[in-house]
């Protein structure tokens, strides 16, 4: 073999494993990026997934969600919330949207008394935008969210908000709740037509995916408005 022609062979050899190390890498760096936190959508055409004990939600793709301390935003907020995690499923039935969501809790709070017992709840926000890049702690003045409250006391509240301190209940007779005591804590169901008028919440119709977020109050720790567990990003409900 002439040296010359070994000195091209080498050369492309060098520049082969050069290409194969940034390839590698690459691709490792694609590996190792974490992956999207997903809760997926059941279809399930003509059933009512209405009660949290519904035959339905036995099949629906069940998501443990890790929830921690938001930021109280008044400074007169102070504690730690209790709850850790929930489990949260979501089943489409025709025009509805059913979001079941179940938790620990060894106590059932559903009344406030005095100062220092306040109701149990939870809540489901979307961004009324659709998009991910509106914050998820209650919003901003240009981009608003959704929330779905449930309460103990029996009350479920359909809430505007545009940042802390702004929650506004928009009247809206088609956001439904059951709940029911388990042998662990809570398990509910909030629901509500996919399709809604802009000035009554976020829109669910059509959309492949939706952010999502979630939050619990435990009732017997003292926990309201700002004091409670989150998320604290969007998740993606994946329709």
């Amino acid at each position: 073999m002439k040296p010359i022609n070994l000195n091209k062979k080498l050369v492309a050899l060098a520049m082969f494993t050069s290409v194969a190390a940034t390839l590698g890498l690459a691709a490792t760096t694609v590996q190792a990026a974490p992956a999207a936190k997903t809760i997926r959508v059941l279809s399930a055409a003509g059933v009512d997934a209405a009660s949290p004990e519904a035959a339905i939600w036995k099949k629906a793709p069940a998501t443990q969600v890790a929830l921690q301390a938001a930021f109280p935003g008044h400074g007169s907020i102070v504690g730690t919330p209790v709850t850790e995690r929930l489990t949260a499923q979501a089943v489409r039935a025709g025009d509805r949207l059913f979001v079941k969501l179940a938790w620990n809790d060894r106590t059932a709070n559903t009344a406030i008394k005095d100062t220092g017992q306040f109701v149990d709840g939870a809540a489901v926000q979307f961004p009324v935008n659709g998009k991910a890049a509106t914050t998820p702690f209650m919003g901003d003045p240009v981009n608003a969210v959704n929330v779905w409250h449930w309460r103990a006391d029996g009350h479920t509240e359909n809430l505007l908000a545009k940042g802390f301190g702004t929650s506004t209940v928009v009247p809206f007779e088609g956001l439904k709740s059951v709940a029911v005591r388990t042998d662990s804590g809570w398990a509910v169901v909030l629901t509500r037509s996919l399709k809604v008028k802009p000035d009554e919440g976020a829109s669910l119709s059509g959309k492949g995916t939706m952010p999502v977020a979630f939050a619990a109050w435990d009732g017997a720790n003292q926990e309201r408005d700002g004091l409670k567990a989150v998320t604290l990003e969007w998740w993606q409900l994946r329709f």
